[in-house]
């Protein structure tokens, strides 16, 4: 009898030591099936997190900051693809960007003696063009103008502010201020002494109007060997300098 019950053990105990496995390998399945699930999840909060930051930033199209995420357009100088969806808007020195290949034409309108009180004339080419973000550097012109104003000249801003914020809506503004000349041009032609005073009317009229305003004038005053010859223009190797200075203190600032 004895016998009988411990052959009978015997063979009991491999189906036992099998459903032992089993248990096992179903426990280790699941353990690594919820392992998977939990690493995905996480994967998938990182993604929606950074789709969340980045739709954050709704000037920009989601292929712009994509593109950009890695982008050190600053560092590399590879202005044309940061200004891509920008426009500058100015005179011969703005037309400088251009000729030393900083921005691509579809990113430029600069006119030799351009002025604000012809500026309307450009607003078309301006809203073909559609930039996201419009950078205006004009003045040098008007002051010299023996029939403008400080009055005149900050009327007509204020027109060409109004055309195009009708037509696009949706693009940012920037006011650069107007440029220094060197201490030589003032005592040859002292109507520029007036370059500061139009700039404090310039500030005074981006805050009344909540348009963005980037000083560009310290730069240049405090760098005169950026001048050219002529006391008025820029060499080459200020426009990095001037295009890194629009950069950090605009929205493309958040495409870097």
């Amino acid at each position: 009898m004895k016998t009988n019950k411990l052959i009978r053990k015997i063979k009991t105990s491999p189906r036992i030591v099998v459903i032992i496995i089993l248990m096992l390998i179903i426990g280790v399945v699941v353990i690594m099936n919820f392992q998977n699930i939990a690493k995905q999840n996480s994967e998938i909060k990182a993604g929606v997190d950074e789709l969340t930051s980045l739709e954050s930033r709704d000037l920009f199209t989601m292929e712009e900051k994509i593109d950009f995420m890695k982008h050190e357009a600053v560092d590399a100088g590879n202005y044309p693809d940061l200004f891509d969806s920008s426009v500058v808007y100015g005179d011969s020195i703005a037309e400088g960007l251009g000729l030393y290949g900083y921005l691509r034409a579809s990113s430029l309108v600069a006119i030799l003696g351009k002025s604000i009180d012809n500026s309307q004339e450009d607003v078309p080419k301006i809203v073909d063009l559609s930039p996201r973000t419009l950078f205006i550097e004009l003045g040098l012109n008007d002051i010299s103008h023996p029939d403008s104003t400080l009055d005149s000249y900050i009327a007509s801003y204020e027109q060409l502010i109004n055309a195009i914020q009708d037509q696009l809506p949706n693009t940012q503004i920037y006011i650069c201020s107007i440029f220094p000349v060197t201490d030589k041009v003032l005592q040859e032609q002292p109507v520029f002494s007036q370059i500061e005073t139009y700039n404090a009317a310039l500030i005074e009229m981006a805050n009344r109007k909540n348009i963005h305003y980037i000083d560009t004038y310290t730069l240049l005053k405090t760098n005169p060997q950026y001048h050219e010859d002529d006391g008025i223009h820029v060499i080459k190797a200020f426009y990095p300098l001037w295009l890194d200075n629009l950069v950090k203190n605009s929205d493309l600032s958040k495409l870097l």
